[in-house]
């Protein structure tokens, strides 16, 4: 997939309108680009770079790694696809149901995917592709299935989240949380080894307005050089679409603490933390040099910016339903200053630059 010289073009900035049911109020969409005249709020907006990169299948997640190469998640293909920054197709490996990825410092891939028992059933996995052993020749790299939920076939891992140490975080989703010691829906830690250590005790699996709450997750990253993550779901059942975790240690406490916290007075008007602000929060990346989070709805057809002090950012940018070209966000990577974009609907990954990059 080989593209000419990419030239930029201006995005007409549209927000989609989302009505729900209930007394609750959602995220207020005139805080975006008004769809009607395509005003722009601020001095900045993105550009798109174009063209898009075409033929990535249906895309679940995207990475772009620390050997600086971008990895999708093909999920109706089956596939992980190799690419390099310029969009060609470097290799690909199969592996059945690949929902998220992750890279380690060792460059390891990790991916939440499923295999095949011999019982028939499909059940979620995760797997370890050694890609540095094999020279980045993916096809043929080892690839290793380091758990199994064979016990309940229903689990999938939505999320994997690298730690700088190499431990690494697993996202879990479910539809049955009635059992206190094991609900489906549990954030695993596993070693470097991949070895499972335990379940965070930090979040709390059910519905409800608590800042730890998580009932429906849909993805996870972790800080560049941290042990920091951000957890984001859908919002149903529950009032925080993401959720900010800081890691801290000390002689009475080891885990995880929200960064913002709504309880607390002095951080109860945080936007980061304002309740209801997503629908469907389908990707989340961070830009490791500044910081900036950047969150998609694929809901709202929107990708949502703040930067690292949990402040809503004017360049926030979305399209209407009907005529975008971004029409359902399901990953986010980010890398030399430009944020990728990887849509399940149209097949096609779209990258964009703020406009103040180009001057």
């Amino acid at each position: 997939m080989k593209h000419s010289s990419s030239h930029i073009a201006w995005i007409v900035l549209l927000v989609g309108l989302v009505l729900f049911a209930g007394c609750e109020e959602r995220f207020p969409l005139a805080s975006l680009p008004d769809p009607l005249t395509g005003a722009i709020v601020g001095d900045t907006t993105y550009l798109e770079i174009t063209p898009a990169f075409e033929g990535i299948g249906t895309p679940s997640a995207l990475l772009i790694g620390h050997d600086q190469l971008m990895y999708v998640a093909d999920v109706k293909n089956n596939r992980i696809i190799m690419m390099n920054i310029a969009g060609n197709i470097l290799g690909t490996r199969s592996i059945s149901q690949p929902l998220s990825i992750s890279q380690d410092m060792r460059l390891d891939l990790l991916v939440g995917g499923s295999v095949v028992t011999m019982n028939k059933d499909t059940v979620g996995a995760l797997f370890r592709i050694k890609l540095a052993q094999a020279k980045h020749e993916i096809q043929s790299a080892v690839m290793d299935t380091i758990w199994r939920e064979t016990a309940r076939p229903n689990r999938r891992f939505v999320g994997v989240a690298a730690l700088p140490d190499n431990e690494f975080l697993a996202l879990r989703n479910g539809p049955d949380n009635s059992s206190f010691v094991d609900p489906d829906v549990r954030v695993l830690l596993f070693n470097a080894k991949s070895q499972f250590i335990t379940p965070l005790g930090d979040m709390v699996t059910r519905a409800g307005s608590g800042i730890t709450d998580i009932n429906r997750p849909s993805g996870i990253t972790a800080f560049p050089n941290s042990r920091d993550f951000i957890l984001i779901q859908h919002s149903v059942g529950v009032a925080y679409g993401a959720i900010w975790m800081t890691y801290q240690r000390s002689s009475d406490f080891e885990g995880w603490l929200p960064r913002f916290d709504p309880s607390k007075a002095e951080q109860k008007d945080v936007e980061f933390v304002r309740p209801n602000r997503f629908v469907e929060a389908s990707a989340v990346v961070v830009d490791g040099r500044r910081r900036d989070i950047f969150i998609a709805d694929a809901a709202l057809d929107t990708i949502i910016k703040f930067d690292s002090r949990g402040r809503f950012k004017s360049e926030s940018f979305g399209y209407a339903r009907t005529g975008g070209r971004m029409v359902k966000p399901t990953g986010l990577a980010f890398f030399d200053r430009t944020l990728y974009v990887a849509d399940a609907v149209t097949n096609r990954i779209l990258r964009f630059r703020l406009s103040t990059e180009f001057q």
